[in-house]
């Protein structure tokens, strides 16, 4: 991790003096040197658990990494208190000194783990009127230094204070707090309105390549930077670009990268011109290129996902700001447009007819949604039409004409308009209003579970309850849930996820099994023998077995000297032998034996 953490370093350290330290105009945005960039680390004992290979340092190096040279930035810890080891001030080489000579105060663990304090005092030391961005470490829950009975509801009223007082008043000043979850045992919901409700990232880190990963989107969306689409190894560079720096992955031990000009020049590592920086790590290559040459360029090698060409350059790509979250049934407006200083033209000297499209890709990278803009006088706007999928997504706007290619990407979460979370054991449903326009006073939310209608208990504005009914745990169910809500003069009905009880439940009533895979329809199918119920099969009678072959001892200690207790030891034990001559004789019969159905 600290060889990667170096190149890392040298990289940003470059990116810091190039284009991630531009002014951003016309977008209302201010110039990324006006940044304030507060880390913000869980040190609760839990830490110790949760965080074993010591990503809150990684986290500290990583940020020592990324932020650009003449913007803020501090560093705090939190647990029972709140600790400012490094206050809020410019990003320089004697700042980054002292910022990694603090990695030792994050393995000072507390006991406690008050966030309410922790966003409270961080936000308020020494403001300056500046971009104040909270990067949030944690692994946990709110848990408050607190005694007696009544600790449940001091956490639950400081949580509350949280998200109903503090989060929307931060919001209103222009705070932006993004969330990084060391353990997927961290309070979600909560990170992720956090996050949500104050314009910023929420994400789960629990490794080292995915820290790096979310540093870099939360990074991207504090200091947008321009790229040109890099696809198959291939991007194009055109004549307003004034250099690139191309962060470029690959697996350890990769074969060597090649980078070949428009010309067929050819680059690599241990050979290139003074001019070009290259660095090589284990998991990755940087590629700095000032003035490159007009043309397609080309990387000869195997990169992986998330490599990226930054640029450099008098034209780029503007855009409204984008949101961090999507949301299942609603479409997302956009606007873009392209500035700066020259003009777009083609070779021939005439203006280029530029296009602009919005694409979003789900985590597997594959493109689900896409939308041309259209343009009034060069302003492109339009709407992205609404995901049918939840979970993490990446959200682009490319410009193109001939010659000409823009890219912008930021990293999005896709949610349900409503969320839905049941407590173990499965005795309660939580649910959540995530649309930031749905409330109690134009949402009305139905739940049905096996065809029978289950009361839905408003909690406040934006959150409900259901009590279900006693469950057989041993039994997996689908609950049926449907938002009805009214925004404006519109009426519409939507279909939230199905949600299962007790999920991991050998058994499944109603359309459990379906809905897993996202279909619906009320049926139940006696499943085909086959290797996958033999295994079942198998295993429940192995359980069984265990369970008789476990008793004996005990009764033969308790019955020594009855004899028909041991009559009936004896007679167990016959039964425990035919039951298991009998399982491996029918699972070798349905293994070797059964044929396939013929059409």
């Amino acid at each position: 991790m600290r060889v990667l953490v170096a190149g890392m370093l040298m990289f940003f350290l470059l990116e810091g003096s190039g284009s991630w330290a531009q002014e951003k105009n016309g977008s209302g945005v201010e110039k990324s040197d006006d940044a304030d960039v507060r880390l913000v680390v869980d040190v609760s004992g839990s830490m110790k658990q949760n965080d074993p290979n010591r990503l809150g340092n990684s986290a500290l190096e990583l940020l020592v990494s990324l932020l650009p040279s003449g913007v803020t930035g501090g560093l705090w810890t939190f647990g029972s208190e709140v600790n400012n080891p490094l206050p809020a001030s410019t990003v320089d080489s004697a700042w980054r000194q002292r910022a990694l000579a603090l990695k030792p105060e994050l393995s000072n663990y507390q006991q406690f783990t008050d966030i309410e304090r922790a966003v409270r005092e961080t936000v308020q030391a020494g403001a300056n009127g500046t971009r104040r961005n909270l990067i949030l470490f944690t692994d946990g829950v709110v848990d408050i230094p607190a005694n007696g009975n009544d600790k449940r509801q001091q956490d639950a009223a400081s949580r509350k204070r949280l998200l109903n007082e503090l989060i929307p008043r931060l919001a209103k000043e222009g705070v932006v707090i993004h969330t990084i979850a060391f353990s997927p045992d961290v309070d979600q919901s909560l990170a992720r309105q956090m996050a949500g409700k104050t314009g910023g990232l929420a994400v789960v880190a629990e490794t080292p390549e995915a820290l790096l990963r979310a540093f870099l989107d939360v990074v991207d969306r504090i200091f947008p930077v321009d790229q040109v689409p890099l696809e198959d190894g291939h991007f194009a560079i055109d004549g307003q670009v004034d250099g690139f720096s191309a962060l470029l992955f690959h697996g350890p031990g990769a074969s060597q990268l090649t980078l070949i000009g428009p010309n067929g020049e050819r680059y690599t590592a241990d050979d290139h011109p003074d001019s070009v920086q290259w660095q090589t790590q284990n998991r990755f290559d940087i590629i700095t290129v000032p003035e490159p040459e007009s043309g397609q360029w080309r990387i000869d090698g195997p990169i992986g996902k998330g490599s990226r060409i930054n640029i450099d350059s008098s034209l780029s790509l503007r855009s409204a700001e984008l949101p961090t979250e999507l949301y299942m049934d609603f479409v997302t407006r956009l606007e873009a447009w392209v500035e700066g200083q020259g003009a777009l033209q083609k070779p021939d000297g005439k203006p280029a007819d530029l296009t602009l499209r919005a694409e979003l890709a789900n985590a597997q990278g594959q493109t689900v949604r896409s939308v041309q803009l259209t343009s009034d006088n060069g302003h492109f706007s339009g709407s992205l039409p609404a995901p049918d999928f939840v979970g993490n997504a990446r959200l682009s706007l490319i410009a193109s004409s001939e010659g000409f290619q823009r890219l912008r990407q930021q990293a999005v979460n896709v949610l349900p308009a409503v969320s839905a979370q049941v407590d173990q054991p499965a005795t309660r449903v939580k649910l959540q209003g995530e649309y930031p326009l749905l409330s109690d006073d134009n949402t009305r939310i139905k739940a049905q579970l096996q065809g029978k209608e289950l009361p839905v208990v408003t909690v406040d504005s934006t959150q409900w309850r259901i009590e279900l009914p006693e469950l057989d745990p041993d039994i997996s169910l689908p609950l049926r849930l449907t938002a009805t809500a009214t925004l404006g003069s519109e009426t519409r009905v939507l279909e939230l996820p199905v949600l299962i009880l007790n999920d991991d439940a050998r058994r499944g009533l109603g359309d459990a099994s379906l809905d897993r895979q996202g279909l619906s329809g009320e049926r139940m199918e006696q499943a085909p023998i086959d290797a996958k119920s033999d295994a079942s099969l198998a295993e429940k009678l192995n359980t069984k077995l265990s369970r008789i072959a476990n008793t004996v001892p005990r009764l033969v200690r308790e019955h020594y000297d009855d004899p028909a207790a041991w009559l009936a030891i004896a007679a167990g034990i016959v039964l425990l032998c035919i039951i298991a001559v009998w399982r491996r004789r029918a699972t070798h019969r349905h293994r070797h034996q059964r044929e396939e159905p013929h059409v």
